[in-house]
């Protein structure tokens, strides 16, 4: 084998090796879940998420808040809860609550979920760190007649635009017209940029609650 011969051959050996090893790095990437600060992210696709056991999880169930423990971090909220009054505890102007140095807004018997259909109005108060920018939160709520599936028809929304440094805040439920029908709803909570339409890519988090005798 001549000198030319020999450094051809070595050439090939080490690209060879290379290609190896990057097989090989990309398989181990492929098995080896995501690290994000020392934990495993795992992440999921927006419509049906997971089977287990034959029931699939969807997006929806995933981003339900939790209405009991509500006194403590969820979603983008300090905590929320749904509630049948409000207290303000200081004079303010404009709509409730608002338009003060310091807002506040204090739910009235919250964690409740099950309301009569003589309800004209309950709502979901919340709090949340100083917003950088002008934005709105809004709540939607819909039907669900089999008890999980909602109704494409929206049954009622409510919209709130926030100022900047303002910290507290609530929706209203309301009944809508025609009385409320009886069973379990859903209520799909949004973060969006104010006058925006419903958009679900903006939804936060959700909550349910019950119409019954």
């Amino acid at each position: 084998m001549t000198k030319k011969s020999a450094s051809a051959a070595h050439v090939h050996r080490a690209m060879w090796s290379i290609s190896v090893l990057t097989l090989a790095g990309v398989l181990l990437a492929c098995l080896i879940p995501p690290i994000v600060g020392g934990e495993e992210t795992n992440f999921v696709p927006h419509a049906a998420v997971k089977e287990s056991e034959g029931s699939v999880t969807t997006q929806t169930e995933l981003m339900a808040l939790d209405q009991e423990n509500w006194q403590r971090p969820q979603s983008a909220f300090k905590w929320i809860a749904m509630a049948r009054d409000i207290n303000i505890p200081w004079d303010t102007f404009g709509r409730q609550g608002w338009m003060t140095d310091d807002a506040y807004v204090e739910p009235v018997d919250p964690g409740v979920s099950a309301f009569s259909p003589d309800t004209e109005i309950f709502y979901l108060v919340f709090a949340v760190s100083a917003l950088d920018a002008p934005s709105q939160y809004r709540a939607a709520w819909f039907h669900m007649p089999d008890g999980q599936t909602p109704s494409k028809e929206l049954t009622g929304t409510d919209a709130l635009t926030m100022e900047m440094n303002e910290k507290a805040g609530y929706l209203e439920i309301y009944r809508p017209d025609g009385g409320w029908k009886k069973g379990k709803y859903l209520v799909k909570l949004y973060f969006e940029s104010p006058g925006q339409e419903l958009y679900d890519p903006n939804v936060i988090g959700t909550m349910k609650f019950t119409i019954a005798d």
